[in-house]
This record gives C-alpha cells, structure tokens and sequence, in this order.
C-alpha cells in the first residue's frame, strides 16, 4: 500500500488509489523508465523506482497508456518530488509527487483512470 501522507511540511492527505495495473512512467526528456506506477489521485501520484531523488524537484513524466490499457492516450505530467522512503523491496524506493500546473484535459485523464481502473484499498 503507498503512503497516504506526503511526509514534508504541508502534511496533507490526498484521496489515491491504487490502480489494476503497475503502468510504466517514462522521463519526457529522454523516455527513459523512471519506474512504475504505484497510486495516483487528481493531486499527485507516487512511482516505484530504483532510483533515489532529491525532494522539491520538478520532473516531467510520460505515462503511455496503450502499453497496458490499450488506449490510445499518453498522459503528461509535471510533477515535484515531495517525499521517498525504501520501499519493502530494498531495490526500490518509493516516491511520492505532486503534480504542477496540470492542465485540464491530463487532470480529465487522471479522473477517469481512477474510476475505470482504480481500486479501493
């Protein structure tokens, strides 16, 4: 289960959810894999990754969604690095984000992930 609670100064909770599949979450820049979709909700998501990062940095993503959910939509977001602990697998960490500036057609995206694929917990 990820983390509920961003674990930095603003120490607020966001409704996530898990969603059927782990989709593969891609840097814009260079598409390489930046490690895989854990939870996400209409504030942020949090990604499993091999790869530590340093918190209040802003990364630009890619998520296709036709590797997994056969829909032809990529969805793009921006998004700053606000917490990261181990994950229980000691060959990952877990990172939570929060988007910026997320325009309305990704955030419609967002929402209709979460009610066709997401689950509750």
């Amino acid at each position: 289960m990820g983390k509920d609670l961003f674990q930095n100064d603003e120490q607020r909770r966001f409704d996530r959810k898990q969603l059927y599949y782990y989709l593969k979450v891609y840097h814009q820049k260079t598409n390489e894999l930046a490690g895989y979709l854990g939870d996400i909700s209409t504030e942020g998501l949090m990604i499993f990754t091999k790869q530590a990062v340093s918190l209040d940095l802003d990364f630009k993503f890619t998520i296709n969604l036709d590797e997994e959910l056969e829909m032809n939509e990529k969805l793009m977001v921006e998004a700053r690095s606000v917490w990261q602990e181990k994950d229980a697998n000691p060959e990952y960490f877990i990172i939570g984000f929060k988007y910026v500036d997320m325009d309305q057609e990704n955030l419609d995206l967002v929402k209709y992930l979460i009610k066709k694929y997401g689950f509750d917990k």
